[in-house]
This record gives structure tokens, C-alpha cells and sequence, in this order.
């Protein structure tokens, strides 16, 4: 698993040329070299920038390029150590910043079959929008996007990582606090998921898992385990809870902006009750609309194709409490997963109850330096109170965001973001064939090999 080229080709090529733009400025002999080196650079961007797009992250090369050129005009003499030193570490800057923050590039799924994406807008106009007190007629509304086994005839262009970028980058960064134009480069990051293509060749109905996000996540955040189940004959489907997500944008450009951050308030112990219900009510109505695609009343790649018999939920985070409660709730759920979950919002009733289906729950060794030290002594609780098969895993080395795409964003973004040690090529190949081979082993009874295997690892601690 790779998480990326750092540069791309024509940046390669740039910035090759440079460093010799800089190299024959300095050495001040004949500048014809500096100048034919200059036009070549200025042409190399020019053509990157039809080819590749230019980013913001190679704008401090971009801006070297004039400022190499004024300081040619004006500088006939040798040049002073300062300017070598700010020109030197402009080029160094404008080196980092492309590794830095890179194009990241999602390994192409190993499976059997290519992957296919739709995105739907759902309405369940039985809820009102509790979210939107201002507004007494909103009713409840939810982006859902599904990955499924496919075939890519036409070899049609893959979807980008995240669309409406100009209106998600702002919110994005504020997540993880970091400056609004940071994440401005995703939508030019290509998936492997192609949108509306047909769905593959299988004989057998596919089975399903239907996975929720955490809080300030979205749907885009797990597209590597996404595609990674789709291409080996999984349909997942994700939604972006309104007001929970990150910003949800439905199909007229209105949004549903985030709304959960309610640290310090003093009815957040209801509130959180209230969010729970709202995000267990959303599975269920999911699900829902499933069946209804299934049975062809709602139009999809997907019709007829669904093995309803055999539904998992999964969730990360605020998204794995989610899943817990669902499951407990409803029972078309015939398996469940969660990663680094929070236990803490799970009832005391569903803890003393426990979850009656095969339950995988995989995360970081510890919550101590969280806000909720006690989430595994819940967790245990529920271990100790759940039936057979249920399993309790801890992967070392990680922490609360490795269990999304986050770790590809960029080399250094562990420094900046709840991230452990763990390259992203080794931790997400473990996390997905951990949940490819539980899913494979008790919701698809095809055996325990592959689930054996990926818990033959050195990460892998089970409690």
C-alpha cells in the first residue's frame, strides 16, 4: 500500500530545473545557461499546469521563478552570501512543501473487480430535523454514497477523493486545526471508484455493510476500506450524518453544516443521548432504502443484486457507538465492527446486555490521554456481557485516526494529528484485511483463513 508520489512528474521536472536556474545564478559567469534554464522552468510549469493542475503547494517554486529573474536584473556583480542564503532556502521550501502535502494516490484494490460508486439523497420525511430548531418544517435529510463490485468496460476516469472542495476545505481544516487552505488540493486526489459503471458479473447476491463515520468525519474518510471490501465483491454503503459530518452538501447546494460541538454545554449528556438516537434512527432508515433497492423501487446499479440476508454495520469513532447501538436495536444486523470506538455514549443497558452477533472491535492500546479514560472499561463491560464470537483487538502503535484515510494526508501529519508511528502501508493493509477476513468469516461463512492470517501479526494484540 502506497500513500502517494510526493511530487508528480512535471513538478519532478520543475523543480529540476530549478535548481539549475539557482545553480547558474550563482556561480555569475555567462548567464545565457540561467536564462535558457529560466524560459525552460517557466514552460514546464506552464505545461503543468495544463496537465496536472498547479496547487498550492507549489506556489513558493512558482514564485522563485520572478524573483530568480530580479535578482539576475539587479545583481551584475557577485552575489552577496544573504541572497544565496534566501534564494537557497526559498528552493528548499519550495522542495518540502510538495512532499510535504502531497497528491496522494490510493492503491489500486487488489480484488477481483473493479469498483463502482453512487451517491444518493435520501429524505425520511417521518423525522423532524432536530438539529434545525429554526426551521419547524425541516425534516431529516442524509447523503449517502455506496462502493460496490463492478466492471469497468469503458474504462471511464475514476471519482476525486472529495468533491466541492471550495466549500469543504474551510470546514475541513478547522477539524483538525489546521489553516483553511491546507486541504485545498483533495479534489485533484483520483479514487478507484468510477461513478455509474455496471456492476460486476457475480452469480451470488452480494452481501452489505453499512458503515458510520465519527464525529467531524465524513463518508470520504474510509475509501481505502471501501474500495479494498468493494473489489472483492462487498457493496458498503456510508453515510454523512447531517450536522454530525463534517459539512454535508446535498444535490440544490444547500448544506448541512457541523452542529456537534458541544463540549462544555450543559445538557451534553442529552444532547449526546439525542445525537445517538438521531445516527441509530439514520441506519435504520438506511437499511431501509437498501431493501428498496433491492426490490428495484429505487433505481441503482445495485438492484436486485443485494444479499439482505447478510447486512454488517461498522463505525469508527462516535460512529463505532453508533454501530453498536444499531445493531443492539435492529435486528436485519447480522454482524458488527467497530473501530476505535467510543463506548462511552452506549446506553448502560445495551453495556449490561451486551451485542448477540459476531462482534470485531479493533483500536488503539489506550484512551488514558483522551477526554474519556474509562472507554475501555465500558468496553470490557461490554465484552464480558456480549456472546461468543466477539473479539478485542488492539493494534500497536496507533491511534484515534489511523482508522481512516488520514495517515496518507501527508508524512508529517502525525505531528500535527492524532497519529501514531505506524507508516499508513502498514497499518491500513492490516485494518482491512482484518475486517475483510471477519466479515468473510461471519457474515460470509466462507472460513477463517484469511481473518487467521491477519491476525498472525506482530501489531495485532488480542485481549
Amino acid at each position: 500500500f502506497t500513500n502517494s508520489k510526493s511530487v508528480r512528474p512535471l513538478e519532478i521536472l520543475t523543480l529540476i530545473i530549478l535548481s539549475g536556474v539557482l545553480f547558474t545564478l550563482f556561480s555569475n559567469k555567462d548567464r545565457k545557461p540561467f536564462l535558457y534554464l529560466l524560459l525552460a522552468a517557466i514552460s514546464s510549469t506552464i505545461l503543468l499546469y495544463f496537465v496536472e493542475g498547479l496547487r498550492w503547494q507549489f506556489l513558493p517554486a512558482l514564485y522563485l521563478l520572478p524573483c530568480s529573474y530580479i535578482v539576475h536584473r539587479f545583481q551584475k556583480i557577485a552575489m552577496n552570501s544573504f541572497t544565496r542564503g534566501v534564494l537557497s532556502l526559498w528552493f528548499i521550501i519550495s522542495v518540502a512543501c510538495p512532499w510535504a502535502v502531497p497528491i496522494f494516490k490510493l492503491s489500486k484494490p487488489d480484488g477481483e473487480y473493479d469498483v463502482g460508486t453512487e451517491v444518493f439523497h435520501w429524505i425520511d420525511s417521518t423525522r423532524v430535523e432536530w438539529f434545525t430548531p429554526e426551521d419547524v418544517d425541516d425534516v431529516r435529510e442524509l447523503m449517502v454514497q455506496v462502493w460496490y463490485p463492478a466492471i469497468n468496460d469503458q474504462k471511464m476516469d475514476p471519482v476525486t477523493y472529495m468533491d466541492h472542495i471550495e466549500l469543504r476545505s474551510k470546514t475541513l481544516a478547522q477539524a483538525g486545526k489546521l489553516p483553511s487552505f491546507l486541504p485545498s488540493h483533495l479534489d485533484q486526489i483520483k479514487t478507484n471508484s468510477i461513478l455509474g459503471i455496471d456492476f460486476a458479473n457475480i452469480k451470488e447476491a452480494s452481501p452489505v455493510l453499512i458503515f458510520s463515520h465519527g464525529i467531524t468525519g465524513s463518508r470520504h474518510l474510509h475509501q481505502a476500506l471501501f474500495e479494498h471490501l468493494a473489489s472483492r465483491g462487498y457493496i458498503v454503503v456510508a453515510p454523512d450524518h447531517s450536522y454530525d459530518c463534517n459539512l454535508t452538501i446535498f444535490p440544490n447546494g444547500h448544506i448541512a453544516d457541523y452542529r456537534s460541538d458541544i463540549t462544555g454545554h450543559p445538557d451534553s449528556v442529552k444532547i449526546r443521548k439525542q445525537q445517538i438516537d438521531t445516527r441509530t434512527k439514520d441506519i435504520h432508515f438506511i437499511i431501509d432504502q437498501v431493501e428498496r433497492i433491492q426490490k428495484g423501487s429505487i433505481s441503482s446499479k445495485l438492484n436486485g443484486k443485494i444479499d439482505l440476508k447478510r447486512v454488517a454495520l461498522g463505525g469508527h469513532s462516535y460512529g463505532g457507538a453508533t454501530a453498536t447501538v444499531s445493531t443492539h436495536q435492529d435486528k436485519r444486523i447480522k454482524a458488527c465492527l467497530v473501530l476505535d470506538s467510543w463506548v462511552s455514549p452506549v446506553p448502560k443497558q445495551i453495556i449490561d446486555s451486551g451485542i448477540h452477533v459476531p462482534f470485531l472491535f479493533m483500536g488503539r492500546p489506550t484512551w488514558d490521554d483522551s477526554d474519556y479514560p474509562g472507554n475501555y472499561t465500558r468496553l470490557d463491560s461490554l465484552m464480558l456481557n456480549s456472546s461468543e464470537p466477539k473479539y478485542q483487538l488492539v493494534i500497536q502503535n496507533t491511534k484515534h485516526l489511523d482508522y481512516t484515510d488520514i495517515p496518507l494526508y501527508s508524512p508529517l501529519i502525525k505531528y500535527f494529528m492524532d497519529i501514531g508511528d505506524l507508516k499508513p502501508s502498514r497499518s491500513i493493509p492490516l485494518i482491512n484485511k482484518l475486517v475483510y477476513g471477519f466479515l468473510e468469516k461471519h457474515l460470509s461463512n466462507k472460513g477463517s483463513k484469511i481473518y487467521d492470517q491477519a491476525l498472525n501479526n506482530d501489531l495485532v494484540v488480542i485481549q
